[in-house]
C-alpha cells in the first residue's frame, strides 16, 4: 500500500508493528473477494489466459490468496516491505503450499504510483479501497500507469469506498475488546482520517473521499471505460459503501 501521512509521529498502520495489526484485523475480511473473483472469470478474450494479474497495494495478501486459489498467476506489489514480509510468510504454510498458491504469487516492492514493470497484464486489481490513499494527481497518475501495463483486452478492477453525506463527522466503533476505530470526516474537504487504537498503541492513516464518479471521469481520461459495478454496504462503518469497479482496456 502506498504509506499515508500520518499526523505527528504515529506510527504507520503499514509499517513495522502496524502492518501487524492490520494483517490481525484485515486477513479474514471477505469484502470484494467474490466481486474481484468474479470479474476475473468473465474477462471477454481467452487468449489472456496465459497472461498475469498485477496486484498493487497487495498489502498482506487478504486478494491475493484468494485470486491465486482460484488459478490465477499474480504479481502481488506493495510499497511496504513489512506489508510484503507478512505475505510472504504466508506462503509458506501448509495449505499455500499444497493447493500451489504459492506457486502462482511472485513479491515484488513497488510504489502504485510509479510503478513500471516491463510486461503487460490481463488484469490490474488495486483493492480494499486503497485508491483513497492518494491526492487526486497521484490517483490520476498510478490509474496512467494501470491503464499502459494492461493488454489488450485486459481489465482495471478498482474498489473505493462510497462515503455517504449522512456519514457522522466523527464516529467511534468498536471492532474487538480493546481495539476501537475512530473516523472523522470532511465531507466539504472531501478528506477522512481514520484512528485505530489497539490497547495503548495508535494509527492514523489520512484518506481521501474518492466517489465511483470520481473513478468513473479519472479511467475515461486514461482511455479506460466502466462496464462493471458492484456495490456492498460496508461491514463495519454505517453510511460506507464499498464499490468495486471493472473497466475493459479497449485499445
Amino acid at each position: 500500500m502506498a504509506e499515508p501521512s500520518a499526523a505527528g509521529h504515529v506510527p504507520s498502520l503499514y509499517r513495522g508493528v502496524g502492518a501487524q495489526r492490520y494483517h490481525d484485523l484485515s486477513h479474514q475480511d471477505g469484502t470484494e473477494i467474490a466481486s474481484v473473483l468474479g470479474l476475473l472469470e468473465n474477462l471477454p478474450d481467452q487468449a489472456l489466459a496465459g497472461l498475469r494479474v498485477l496486484e498493487l497495494a497487495c498489502g498482506s495478501g487478504r486478494v491475493t490468496l484468494p485470486m491465486a486459489a482460484a488459478g490465477h498467476r499474480v504479481l502481488a506489489t506493495d510499497l511496504s516491505t513489512d506489508m510484503l514480509s507478512l505475505l510472504a510468510k504466508r506462503l509458506t504454510e501448509p495449505r499455500a503450499i499444497q493447493l500451489g498458491i504459492a506457486d502462482r504469487i511472485e513479491i515484488q516492492q513497488a510504489d502504485m504510483v510509479s510503478f513500471d514493470i516491463k510486461e503487460s497484464f490481463k488484469a490490474i486489481c488495486l483493492p480494499t479501497a486503497s485508491i483513497t490513499l492518494l491526492n487526486p494527481e497521484q490517483r490520476r497518475t498510478a490509474l496512467q500507469h494501470a491503464a499502459a501495463h494492461m493488454a489488450t483486452g485486459g481489465a482495471l478492477i478498482i474498489s473505493t469506498d462510497r462515503v455517504l453525506p449522512e456519514a457522522a463527522a466523527t464516529s467511534t466503533v468498536w471492532l474487538r475488546p480493546g481495539i476501537r476505530l475512530t473516523e472523522e470526516i470532511d465531507h466539504a474537504g472531501r478528506r477522512r482520517r481514520t484512528i485505530l487504537r489497539c490497547h495503548d498503541e495508535e494509527y492514523v492513516s489520512e484518506l481521501y473521499l474518492v466517489t465511483p464518479e470520481d473513478l468513473v471521469n479519472d479511467l475515461r481520461e486514461v482511455g479506460l471505460f466502466v462496464t462493471t459495478q458492484h456495490s456492498t454496504p460496508d461491514p463495519v462503518l454505517p453510511h460506507h459503501i464499498n464499490v468495486i469497479l471493472g473497466a475493459v482496456n479497449q485499445r
